[in-house]
């Protein structure tokens, strides 16, 4: 890299930020550590000790963001997707290494594109799926201008910002099938990650243990009045954590299908079968449902054969040995959701998570109905919850966790309250763009001759819709996963638009 002028000041200047920056977090994690009963016995020398660690922290961040700036890409993915900045946060008081790796990186790809601006594979990306995701932050904005509770909606505000920020990094830096194919398998690896240690709490019954706070669980309500322990993951609810795992199914189908070495295709169907397992454990029945639809589309597209279709069944029959059969229970009470008319279910057997969704999407359409152009306010359905609750005249019996946050449980609901007709256009604005992006991305490959970065983006084109599907029975509270997807959805169709004549990474 060329070092000299204003580039090379740049340089330096972002080298002393990232060194300055590590050593202040570092320095803030040993105070925190030292901030138990005795640290006013702790040494001030043990404490400047993890100055250097910082120091060393800065020149790796700084390696990582201008010198293998794809490297940085696959980590910000690989700790977007397994939420580890927030446990480290949230379980030991640690900066968020999210953003600040966000922000670096963004501001590497600034400093590296400021001198080579007319060289090919060094401008700036902009992709037209930008445009409909800032208009739905602008709508959010606008919305928090009148919502009872302005911090909520700022928290919205200030996600999808981030999100935003996210999107430009990840189109400016997969600027190659190679990268793009890599950014893939850094999903899949992350839920490798987490689905190795879901399965393992399962199957060795070590449901006690949270491994850090990837490993986390939820005493919830499977059948009736039984309530088990549920796998909960790094998001620390079971229905969530599903969602988040549904969606890296058909990236690692593909990858099972497409990839060339023996190697691959074996952590592939790894990956395939502990994710599988894993969505199980969490007793999610939407995502079971997601997932059925998921791999009845990759194998209608694929257009397999029976035989190899039952060939593909007997290798992983022996998953079913795992399940539980109370995850069969729980499947069967979908059956309430069409109940037979000659079928009377008694007060025990009815669930009553079904009661308890109906009374929360009732109320978002009652908060739409009210006010059907702008809504509540982003983020502002549980501040009014309690006082329509009381206007319908439903008591703490109605509900479960009274007295806790509520969320309506239906993502399309919960835009419709909270940002009305607006806030709709807005959001499936972003869903239809993110569809033409797919689609266009897709051709550009098949007309360029390239089936296997072609089929990348179908499996991307599914996971989306994975997450969309589940967004049926979830409200929007991790749309951070979505807007990941969607942003490696837009670098496929960059990269798709110059698959013929593609420039290198570096």
């Amino acid at each position: 890299m060329d070092t000299a002028g204003a580039g090379g000041r740049g340089e330096w200047a972002l080298y002393l930020l990232f060194c300055a920056a590590a050593a202040m977090a570092a320095l803030y994690a040993g105070l925190y550590t030292a901030s138990g009963p005795d640290w006013i016995d702790a040494p001030l020398a043990e404490l400047l000790l993890v100055l250097p660690v910082g120091l060393a922290a800065g020149a790796l961040g700084y390696w990582i963001v201008l010198r293998r700036p794809t490297a940085g890409l696959l980590i910000l993915v690989a700790l977007l997707y397994t939420n580890a900045s927030e446990i480290g946060v949230r379980y030991y008081g640690l900066p968020s290494l999210l953003q600040w790796l966000s922000l670096a990186t963004a501001a590497g790809v600034v400093i590296r594109l400021f001198p080579h601006g007319n060289q090919p594979g060094r401008r700036f990306v902009f992709d037209p799926l930008f445009v409909p995701i800032a208009l739905y932050a602008v709508v959010l904005f606008a919305s928090s201008l009148e919502a009872a509770n302005v911090g909520l909606a700022d928290d919205r505000f200030s996600e999808i910002v981030k999100s935003l920020v996210a999107f430009l990094v990840v189109i400016n830096l997969t600027r190659s099938r190679a990268t793009l194919r890599q950014v893939v398998w850094a999903l899949i690896l992350a839920g490798i990650f987490l689905g190795t240690i879901s399965v393992y709490q399962v199957l060795t019954h070590s449901l006690d243990q949270d491994f850090g706070g990837f490993g986390r669980t939820k005493i919830a309500e499977i059948v009736g009045e039984s309530r088990e322990p549920r796998i909960a993951g790094s998001v620390g609810d079971p229905n969530f954590y599903a969602q988040v795992l549904v969606t890296l199914v058909p990236l690692a189908l593909y990858r099972l299908w497409d990839e060339r070495s023996i190697k691959a295709k074996a952590v592939a169907g790894y990956a395939l079968a502990a994710i599988t397992l894993a969505t199980v454990f969490t007793y999610s029945r939407g995502a079971a449902i997601a997932l059925g639809l998921v791999l009845l589309l990759a194998l209608l597209h694929k257009r397999i054969s029976v035989k190899y279709v039952l060939i593909g069944l007997l290798a992983f029959a022996p998953l079913t040995l795992f399940v539980p059969q109370s995850f069969e229970g729980r499947l069967e009470t979908l059956t309430q959701l069409a109940p037979d008319p000659d079928k009377v279910v008694s007060a025990e057997g009815e669930d009553s998570s079904f009661r308890h969704r109906q009374i929360l999407m009732t109320i978002a359409v009652r908060m739409f109905e009210d006010d059907p152009v702008f809504g509540v306010g982003a983020g502002n359905y549980a501040e009014h919850f309690k006082e329509y609750a009381r206007r319908m005249g439903m008591t703490q019996r109605s509900f479960e966790d009274f007295g806790e946050p509520q969320f309506p449980h239906e993502l399309y609901l919960e835009v419709a309250a909270e940002t009305g007709i607006i806030g709709l256009i807005a959001f499936f604005s972003v869903i239809i763009g993110t569809m033409m992006t797919l689609w266009e991305a897709y051709r550009s490959f098949r007309n360029a001759g390239d089936s296997a970065t072609a089929n990348i983006v179908v499996s991307l084109a599914l996971a989306i819709a994975a997450f969309f599907l589940t967004s049926l029975f979830l409200h929007g509270a991790y749309l951070r996963y979505v807007w990941l997807l969607i942003s490696v959805a837009a670098a496929a169709r960059q990269v798709g638009r110059h698959a013929v004549s593609e420039q290198p990474d570096e």
